[in-house]
């Protein structure tokens, strides 16, 4: 690679198929599955010229591929942020290069933290192997709307993988993305296997679809779905409470089994409640700070859906 940048580093994606190669204003990624690699380089961020204290450019330089499957990025002046390649696993785009995405607690010059890889297979022959045992089986997922994108954290010579994702569904990818079909909240297994054994680790997840089926005939349910469209849905508020908030069911609507489940950030539902007409007070001072995700609906259907944030 020829270019005019004077520093920049490598990484290589958890699939061992993608070589990303920041170069000072731009980062390069390269398919190791092409037959022509050179051929196959694609530019997949530039210098969005954001720099620090309006000196301190966030330029690109060392990368690091981290246990969380992620690659991250440091830059070559004394900044206090790092890049991450979200899905570097993906082609092109869809590798995701979020630029300045990690705020440090301090300013960082030149270095990038080493991540010591402890999940590599047994050495053969050695004495004193410590690493041939059954597995560990480990996940994480990300949300989007419908859609969990999966990645497998499992190690020990991980061999196969079953997914069940409490939906009736399953595969047998290492890191699938999985699209259900209804909100609720699912309990998703991973299990793992090797030649000396395997492992099974269960989480739930709390999944919000958005629209909604149509209500029944008779059925007092609004035809609301979202925020703030206007149409006379269920009001949640305020934004950021401090130990309760208010669910406003609309006038005329007279609820059946309506209630307010809330999720936190881990798709773990910390809270239901039934609904009554008319003002709701939800009482959340026993829950830690952070940002709660929350499902209003009547006999199964959803009719709003947003987040709350307490402080």
């Amino acid at each position: 690679m020829q270019d005019s940048a004077w520093s920049g580093g490598a990484a290589i994606s958890p699939n061992s198929r993608y070589l990303y190669i920041p170069s000072f204003e731009v980062v390069y990624q390269y398919d190791l599955w092409a037959p022509d690699i050179e051929a196959s380089r694609d530019t997949v961020a530039v210098w969005d010229g954001f720099s620090e204290d309006g000196f301190f450019s966030t330029t690109f330089y060392l990368a690091q591929l981290a246990p969380d499957g992620k690659i991250y990025i440091n830059s070559n002046n004394s900044v206090s942020y790092l890049h991450v390649i979200e899905q570097p696993d993906l082609p092109g785009d869809s590798c995701q290069v979020c630029q300045h995405c990690v705020d440090l607690p301090t300013k960082n010059s030149f270095s990038l933290p080493n991540f010591p890889n402890y999940r590599l297979g047994h050495l053969e022959g050695s004495p004193c192997d410590t690493l041939r045992q059954p597995p560990t089986a480990a996940f994480g997922y990300e949300q989007d709307g419908a859609a969990l994108r999966f990645a497998d954290s499992s190690y020990h010579d991980i061999r196969s993988w079953r997914w069940d994702f409490g939906d009736g569904q399953v595969d047998t990818l290492p890191s699938p993305v999985h699209v259900y079909d209804s909100t609720g909240g699912y309990e998703v297994c991973l299990t793992v296997a090797n030649p000396r054994g395997e492992d099974r680790v269960c989480r739930e997840v709390a999944v919000v679809v958005s629209g909604v089926s149509e209500a029944t005939e008779g059925s007092p349910v609004p035809d609301r779905v979202g925020i703030g469209n206007g149409k006379g849905g269920a009001r949640v508020y305020p934004g950021l409470f401090r130990e309760r908030f208010t669910v406003l069911l609309p006038e005329g609507w007279l609820p059946q089994e309506a209630r307010l489940l809330l999720y936190d950030g881990l798709g773990r539902r910390v809270l239901a409640q039934r609904l009554r007409a008319g003002t709701n007070e939800v009482v959340a001072e026993h829950l830690p700070a952070g940002v709660y995700f929350y499902v209003v609906e009547e006999s199964g259907v959803v009719v709003e859906q947003g987040r709350v944030v307490k402080g």
